[in-house]
């Protein structure tokens, strides 16, 4: 029987933990066959004792009947219906009715059946109440992955949509170093900086020709639309070219190839985007209906890449050939690809090429001894790997089309395939081959779903994978890691205060059924009913927070601080399973003081009794059997003495010693090698007296029931030595199980954190990225169209302007200066410590739009949350103003004291200039937050044509300034292109009579639709110089048609855009 016993167990584990699909399939049918068969076998193991004994009593295997129907629902891995209808029922009618159909003549027949009737009813109470709790508890494990599934998949979903937007504007590298340093201290004495040195890197450049003759034509709005979409474009021949965005300056975009990543073919990629620009700018010719037109520039050399600052970051390029580059867009021609002799040595004859003499037309170039030219045709097309998958389909096409109607229609396509990008082609050609593409909201919440439910299947098949604790745990199954054992301590599943009702349960049963087959003395009585008391009162305290609806909150509130103390409600178990325990082994002494009180024996006879046992004989078969232990003389005084009415059978006090075991071991509050301890020291000592204190109790008991083989007391023993072993194995693996679904938890605990965790570093990345109401605009629509426009206009806007005219002379790549990033970690220095400004609570309204170069960029007043009175005074309405101008001058003093540190002497030249401006964001692929309109444009201007030290404004916000009290030096007449000449100040100070200007508070400004741009002029291009070569050259302008050439720090603007007009869209 051991054996089969072995074997069936066994099958259990074949392919158990296998990947392979048939071996799985295998482990599931023998799920079910398996734990039928045990039961099957342990049945008719307990029929076929019953069957072979010679003699038999209902008592003889009644410790076994109680185990066995505890063990049915404990350990049978099947439903409860039918465990419970099926199984649990047979179980308990059989052990009930077999061994007391097949008994012999035993007195008192039906009061043994009673008895044995509520023991194994209530072993097996016990088994369903632990079942029930086990089951809640898988239960509550899978909801609870569940949940943490949903939640987790959710911020998995917001932290893809964040990192795809944190991606979208900075390079992966720079994104991974900034979240990983983020919310980190450092002891540096500078500010952390990212940027990097790459080498053999082609710069892009590219420029509108003839923009400004149509911008004149169109709202703000429409022109943001037009340009968003022609940059959309320009970003899908990024992705497809390898190019690396940089930024969109007004109708300016530029792009680098080569860096971070390097690769061979930076310049011949390079070329193919500019190319491919060109022919892109043919949609906006059509939908303008205007002659535009693309002037392209490259140039290859070394460029620093990186971000500076602490808020709204960037990426950005700076070095001497970066500004090169700008010059070899400018000094172009539109429709051409302008590249440098630099460019030229890495095509590897992929292009033939003409001279372009560009030195001639910039002296740039030719101090940098640059030769320049233009490409005139592609000797070696570009193939993307998109296009081949599109040939081969189209290939195929042709075998099922005779005609050929498909790929004529293909060919007869135009030039213009050749700019779209790899999804725009697929699109085509799936189209034309009649498939649909994309998928329904429906499908797409189905296919949703159908992840989800793959993921929580993965996610339980991950649980069980933990069920090998060997790595975590000790041999006492003790996790190795300290905190995560004190953390398993501490923790309570719900309801885990339920199983002390057993032992509650156990107590009252001893009274029922010792009344029945026991003898009925006060004595008995009052050990029994005592320990109720003490165990009501625990077991009511510490199950009351689990009735929380139905008592009163005072006893829940004290059940609830009764359980949360571990030594408290740990001692209480032990209490509890003490007292239970000791209850029965103290009635097994009040037994033989009952047999000698009540001289249903005298006390020399029951000396004599156990003194004879050493004295012992066996039959000549080895047996020993009662007439051995007990003279004649006591035997028939025995059956004479006791009464019919008092039933002495003993060994019902060890059978329901079983079923204290059992009771100990259901209870939650206790580790395995606790209940261990205390089901074998129990057992322990009911073996004790079962040997040596009622060993003529147990002789009589064997008399009255003819002789077994072995001896009552033995039998006796055994099982509960074999109970408490079966018993410990059972705590052990259940302490296992929950350990394991403990740790399960606790690990989909730690995923959801690490994942909010990447959200929230995420967020707060994004979030210094684009400004929150407009980052938020595009993390909620994750639905929307990578095209889709974003803009907003604002009536009342001020915008400032702060450049350092003389960082220039200050910038070098000189060795020492380590190819100058020396030089711009002090420029991130300072424009960190204008950052830091913006933390301060009065600026909190204002807004940093970009820097470009050493120029810093701000705006107040663009607050989605202002609402303010039509009729509402100057003061109220451009209150926000007065703040803009007080960061103006915190700028000064935070210059100054970083002068003073670093024994420098830069200066600040400032413009302020209010009114109407459209905000919004180009590329929606790679999101450029921005702000366009006259107001942004007359603002540079004031900064550009301003002196250093100083803050010029106009006269119209001279006059809004004046009531907050700033007084101002008329400066004279400026020229300003398009507007002619303005009057304008210089910001002297503020006068100690007025008050201070106060923050405006959160407020709606429902914004006013702005009109079409005015129209501005182009600025010179000395308005701005930060010109990264020391060599100082005289140049005129070079206009560049819709937007201003001005120089700055050799990145987006350096020499091309100037930082006001770098905003402009219209002249």
């Amino acid at each position: 029987m051991l054996v089969a016993y072995l074997a069936l167990t066994a099958l259990l584990h074949i392919g158990r933990r296998s990947e392979k699909p048939s071996l799985l399939r295998f482990h599931q049918i023998l799920l079910t066959i398996v734990p039928r068969a045990l039961w099957l076998l342990s049945i008719l193991h307990f029929a076929a004792y019953v069957f072979l004994q010679p003699s038999f009593s209902p008592r003889d295997l009644l410790g076994w009947a109680i185990l066995l129907n505890f063990l049915v629902y404990v350990t049978l891995p099947l439903p409860l219906i039918f465990l419970g209808l099926s199984i649990g029922c047979i179980t308990y009618f059989i052990c009930l009715s077999l061994p007391v159909a097949y008994s012999g003549g035993d007195s008192l027949i039906p009061n043994q059946l009673a008895a044995n009737a509520v023991l194994i009813a209530t072993a097996a109470l016990i088994g369903l109440l632990y079942y029930f709790m086990g089951e809640a508890k898988q239960k509550r494990a899978f909801l609870e992955a569940k949940k943490s599934l949903e939640v987790k998949m959710v911020i998995e979903e917001q932290s893809a949509e964040q990192e795809r937007l944190l991606l979208s504007v900075l390079p992966k590298h720079v994104a991974i170093k900034m979240r990983e340093d983020l919310g980190s201290s450092s002891s540096e004495a500078f500010k952390k900086i990212y940027m990097s040195r790459h080498e053999n890197v082609s710069i892009l450049y590219a420029d509108i020709v003839g923009f400004t003759a149509i911008s004149s034509t169109y709202s703000a709005q429409d022109l943001v639309k037009m340009l968003n979409e022609l940059f959309a474009r320009f970003d899908r021949l990024a992705e497809k070219y390898q190019q690396l965005r940089i930024k969109i300056l007004g109708d300016c975009y530029y792009c680098i190839s080569g860096a971070p990543d390097e690769r061979p073919d930076h310049a011949v990629m390079c070329v193919h985007m500019g190319l491919s620009m060109v022919k892109a700018i043919k949609y906006v010719q059509q939908k303008a209906n205007s002659p535009v037109d693309m002037r392209v520039g490259i140039h290859t050399g070394a460029v620093l890449a990186g971000i500076l600052g602490q808020r709204q970051w960037q990426f950005d390029v700076y070095s001497k050939d970066v500004e090169l580059a700008n010059k070899m867009e400018s000094s172009g021609k539109a429709g051409r690809v302008h590249i440098s002799d630099k460019t030229l040595a890495f095509l590897k004859g992929e292009f033939e090429v003409e001279p372009a003499f560009g030195e001639k037309r910039e002296e740039l170039l030719r101090i940098a001894g640059l030769k320049t030219y233009f490409i005139t045709k592609v000797v070696k097309p570009f193939a993307s790997p998109c296009a081949k998958k599109i040939n081969e389909t189209q290939d195929i096409n042709s075998h099922h089309s005779p005609n050929g109607s498909t790929n004529d229609v293909l060919a007869g396509e135009d030039d213009n395939d050749a700019t779209l990008d790899d999804e725009e082609l697929l699109a085509q050609n799936a189209v034309s081959n009649g498939h649909q593409i994309g998928v329904t909201e429906d499908e797409e919440e189905q296919v949703k779903l159908e992840n989800f439910k793959q993921r929580l299947k993965d996610e339980l098949v991950t649980r069980d994978g933990h069920e090998n604790l060997t790595k975590d745990t000790n041999i006492f199954l003790r996790f190795k890691n300290p905190q995560l054992e004190q953390s398993y301590a501490v923790y309570r599943e719900p309801y885990s205060s339920l199983p002390l009702l057993a032992a509650l349960l156990v107590q009252c049963i001893d009274v029922l059924y010792s009344y029945l087959v026991l003898p009925r003395s006060t004595l008995h009585f009052i050990n029994i009913a005592a320990p109720l008391v003490p165990i009501a009162m625990l077991v009511v305290i510490s199950i009351a927070e689990s009735f929380s609806g139905m008592l009163p909150k005072f006893f829940v509130d004290v059940s609830k601080r009764f359980n949360d103390i571990t030594f408290v409600r740990e001692l209480a178990a032990i209490i509890i399973a003490l007292t239970i325990g000791l209850s029965n082994v103290i009635d097994m002494f009040f037994f033989v003081t009952f047999v000698r009180t009540e001289h249903i024996v005298s006390e020399s006879e029951f000396n004599a009794t156990a003194g004879m046992e050493n004295d012992v004989d066996v039959d000549e078969e080895g047996v020993v059997t009662a007439e051995h232990l007990l003279p004649a003389s006591f035997v028939e005084q025995m059956r004479e003495a006791v009464p019919s009415e008092r039933v002495l059978y003993p060994s019902y006090l060890s059978n329901f010693g079983v079923l204290i075991l059992i009771a100990i071991a259901v209870i939650a509050q206790l580790t395995h090698l606790t209940k261990i301890l205390l089901l074998l020291s129990i057992a322990a000592l009911h073996c004790y007296f079962n040997v040596f204190i009622m060993q003529d109790l147990y002789a009589l008991e064997d008399d009255l029931a003819h002789q077994p083989i072995i001896s009552t007391r033995y039998c006796a023993s055994g099982l509960l030595l074999v109970a408490s072993l079966a018993l410990s194995t059972l705590a052990r693996h259940m302490d296992h199980e929950d350990r394991v679904i403990f740790k399960w938890k606790t690990e989909v605990a730690e995923q959801k954190e690490t994942a909010n965790d990447m959200r929230q570093r995420n967020e707060a990345l994004v979030y210094n990225v684009l400004p929150v109401h407009v980052a938020e605009h595009f993390m909620k629509n994750t639905k929307r169209s990578h095209d889709d426009l974003y803009s907003q206009s604002y009536a009342e806007v001020g915008v400032l302007f702060a450049s350092m005219p003389n960082f220039s002379d200050f910038y070098s790549e000189e060795t020492v200066n380590n190819q100058g990033l020396e030089c711009l970690r002090f420029l991130n220095e300072v424009i960190s410590d204008f950052d830091a400004l913006l933390e301060l609570p009065q600026f909190q309204d204002i807004i940093k739009i970009k820097t470009i170069g050493s120029t810093y960029m701000a705006a107040s007043g663009i607050n989605l949350q202002r609402n303010l009175r039509n009729d509402a005074p100057i003061t109220e309405r451009w209150s926000h103003l007065a703040v803009l101008v007080e960061f103006a001058l915190e700028l000064k003093h935070a210059l100054q004291s970083i002068n003073e540190q670093s024994f420098n002497h830069f200066v600040l030249k400032m413009g302020i200039n209010h009114g109407p401006i459209t905000a919004g964001v180009i590329g929606a692929r790679k999101p450029h937050y921005d702000i366009w309109g006259n107001t942004v444009n007359v603002a540079s201007r004031m900064e550009s044509t301003g002196k250093a030290g100083a803050i010029q404004v106009t006269e119209e916000t001279c006059n809004i300034l004046q009531p907050f009290g700033y007084t101002f030096l008329q400066r004279g007449l400026v020229a300003v292109k398009g507007k002619g000449q303005l009057m304008t100040y210089y910001l002297q100070g503020k006068s100690t009579s007025k008050a201070e200007p106060v923050a405006p508070a959160a407020v709606v400004l429902h914004g006013q639709e702005t009109s079409a741009l005015e129209s501005t002029t182009e600025l010179e291009a000395s308005d701005i110089k930060m010109p990264l070569l020391k060599h100082k050259v005289q140049e005129a302008a070079a206009p560049c048609e819709g937007i201003a050439q001005e120089q700055s720090l050799g990145n987006g603007s350096a020499g091309q855009a100037g930082v006001g007009e770098s905003q402009s869209l219209l002249e």
